[in-house]
């Protein structure tokens, strides 16, 4: 096939819209699928900017990095990006869709039941997550030169649970490379308040010891039912993350001390105190499961999803977005993406 031949071929592929599924701090998410030629179909997710920070060059730049950055991060644990497409009206990001539950909705069910997560799924997913951190933490660019990306905002709504139980870490839109140095100003924008390090509510440079912070600040979360710190202002835990404020009474009394141990040094105040290397928590997490010569495995998690979330595995009824149901400053976009849809 000519040039020409296989751009036409890419022209052809449209996208139904299905549902939307989120808005996240930099953009709206939609289920859909993708069509092609002899009635190809797949399902998918797509991400596009708020109207609000279309016009913005940051946040663009942002979405545009993200795309660029998590493109060739390929690993079971990472939610992966097929497509970054451009329109008229502005960009759009085709994504792995995964059919599940983030895992913020996973801990606040549990918290509305007052019914408590299962340690040992709790420290899987973390042990899942802490994997692709290392893969992240420890990629090279096409020359071989360590890329230093740091995630920076990993943390519960940043977590997917598959029905098949396989937990996936998804949003790099505020991650960092080296050579991408931030201002002060816009490190304010990253990360979440009650996993953010200390570094990071201090507005200083953030390496990879960061991410592990986060980690454990869900990890902390998941093991004690609760956040780590006072659930107050925003600006107060902010202030509460510089100082790296913990409330240790938190924890369950009976919980094992080589898990007290793995907190406690994710959650140092001081970064050269935590894990040198992601892949050593990654092991020290799994050491903590598997120890006995037995433990949880991804099909535990979905036995344990389907007894608890059974909804998710009951046949769904597919609808349709129709265009006036969309917001209208995202019409112009979803006109040019989508293929006619029903009113």
């Amino acid at each position: 096939m000519s040039s020409g031949q296989i751009q036409a071929v890419i022209d052809e592929f449209r996208f139904r819209i299905l549902r939307k599924i989120a808005d996240g701090g930099m953009g709206s998410v939609y289920e859909a699928i993708q069509e092609g030629a002899s009635g190809f179909q797949k399902t998918v997710a797509l991400k596009t900017i708020l109207p609000d920070l279309a016009d913005s060059g940051t946040f663009v730049d942002l979405f545009v990095q993200e795309a660029k950055l998590v493109a060739n991060l390929v690993h079971e644990n990472i939610v992966q990006i097929y497509q970054l497409g451009r329109t008229p009206d502005g960009y759009y990001m085709v994504m792995e869709y995964v059919n599940g539950l983030s895992l913020h909705e996973f801990v606040r069910t549990h918290k509305v039941l007052r019914k408590p997560l299962p340690r040992q799924l709790a420290i899987f997913i973390a042990s899942k997550i802490a994997r692709a951190l290392n893969y992240a933490h420890t990629r090279n660019d096409p020359a071989g030169k360590p890329m230093h990306i740091v995630h920076r905002d990993v943390c519960p709504g940043n977590v997917l649970i598959t029905t098949e139980g396989l937990p996936k870490l998804t949003d790099f839109g505020i991650a960092l490379v080296a050579g991408n140095i931030l201002s002060s100003k816009r490190r304010l924008l990253a990360g979440k308040a009650p996993y953010m390090s200390p570094e990071q509510a201090r507005r200083e440079p953030a390496d990879h010891r960061s991410d592990l912070y986060s980690l454990g600040a869900l990890l902390f979360e998941l093991l004690a039912g609760k956040q780590m710190r006072a659930d107050e202002t925003s600006e107060t835990m902010i202030e509460q993350a510089a100082e790296g404020r913990v409330d240790w009474s938190l924890l369950p009394g009976d919980l094992a001390e080589d898990l007290k141990a793995i907190l406690q040094r994710c959650l140092a105040l001081d970064a050269n105190q935590r894990y040198l290397k992601t892949a050593e928590l990654a092991r020290d997490l799994e050491y903590a499961i598997y120890k006995d010569g037995y433990g949880p495995t991804s099909q535990s998690l979905e036995s344990y999803m389907r007894e608890e979330f059974a909804f998710l595995y009951r046949p769904k009824r597919i609808m349709t977005l129709s265009l006036p149901e969309l917001p209208k400053k995202a019409a112009p976009i979803a006109m040019t993406l989508f293929t006619e849809l029903p009113e």
